[in-house]
């Protein structure tokens, strides 16, 4: 049995049972480190009365009109509002597990410490010590570690976010092979068949091959475009460095403190670098690649000199119901929210 009203036939799974009353609403894909989220509106009067909090979540978004051998979203309820006609829920992805208020907290010491121990060493042994104890929550098959590699060194403190340790080694994680074109690195998630598994993914250079091609004859139903004065200012132990003469004004950034002012000064400007890459602001609205991951190349055959050319997915939305609609959000990273889990 398949839901009544919706023309792409999506699949939602709620603790494993399919949901076949009707639903819509929208998943995003934040990108920046952030984790993606899932709003949908329920229309079942009767899941009012039901325990949902923390409850595993499958959607399988069915774009093609076949039915998707991998959902597009896992993740668990967080929230769950009645409503006249049954209930809406905010789902959060497997990540959230390991931050905000209900999520992983480890304690470190002097004696009982990472240090030393790789990126992808501290997430595996976090994982494995305090998520997978009965099951597998999340998947560590596809982890492997950052390039360059980074190390978790000196982190003291009781009660520290997980995840926040991660997300903090990450920004700091630039490759400068070509010091003008450096590659940030980002957290993600990524699905299997029975899991979500948490991987570290690079930047592609921007000169790679470009996983689709749109253009308003194939591919693209609106664009927007905004450019926006990149950082050009980046301070630092009470020190500044400029991107520069500036002659459109400054925006500034700060950047994390290393344990040597050489070593930060160098990531400052390999942030003013990468500032400059994301100047652009571009969304558009797709009627294909509705399943293009964050960080995948895309170009973009259109008559404006300003956005023709290859673009870095940095964002994705889709809303979903008795229509469907994709957009994505390429070049300028999102930004991040602080507050995004309570």
């Amino acid at each position: 049995m398949t839901q009544d009203n919706s023309l792409y036939r999506h699949k939602l799974f709620i603790d494993n049972k399919e949901v076949l009353s009707s639903s819509s609403g929208s998943i995003s894909f934040n990108g920046n480190n952030q984790l993606n989220s899932l709003s949908v509106k329920v229309n079942d009067i009767d899941m009012q009365h039901k325990s949902l909090f923390n409850k595993k979540v499958e959607f399988f978004l069915n774009e093609s009109g076949q039915d998707d051998s991998l959902p597009l979203f896992r993740g668990f309820i967080k929230e769950f509002t009645p409503i006249e006609t049954g209930v809406n829920l905010s789902v959060l992805d497997v990540r959230s597990v390991l931050s905000g208020n209900d999520g992983v907290k480890i304690s470190l010491t002097d004696e009982d410490n990472f240090d030393g121990k790789t990126l992808a060493q501290y997430i595996y042994a976090v994982i494995t010590d305090n998520v997978n104890v009965n099951e597998t929550v999340i998947g560590l098959d596809m982890l492997s570690d950052s390039n360059p590699v980074t190390l978790i060194q000196g982190l003291r403190g009781t009660n520290l976010d997980a995840y926040k340790i991660m997300t903090d080694a990450i920004s700091t994680v630039i490759d400068d092979t070509d010091f003008v074109n450096p590659l940030a690195s980002f957290i993600d998630v990524r699905e299997d068949s029975e899991k979500s598994n948490i991987v570290i993914t690079k930047d592609k250079q921007i000169t790679n091959k470009p996983s689709y091609t749109f253009s308003f004859n194939d591919g693209i139903r609106k664009l927007t475009f905004k450019r926006r004065l990149p950082a050009n200012t980046a301070y630092y132990k009470g020190r500044t460095e400029k991107y520069t003469n500036r002659p459109k004004g400054q925006t500034a950034t700060t950047v994390a403190e290393l344990d040597d002012v050489a070593k930060t000064r160098n990531l400052a400007l390999q942030e003013l670098l990468l500032a400059q890459q994301e100047q652009d602001e571009i969304k558009i609205q797709v009627s294909k690649g509705y399943d293009i991951g964050l960080g995948s190349l895309i170009n973009l055959d259109v008559p404006e000199d300003d956005v023709r050319g290859i673009h870095r997915v940095q964002g994705k939305t889709i809303t979903f119901g008795n229509s469907m609609n994709c957009t994505l959000m390429l070049n300028k990273k999102p930004i991040k929210l602080s507050d995004y889990i309570n």
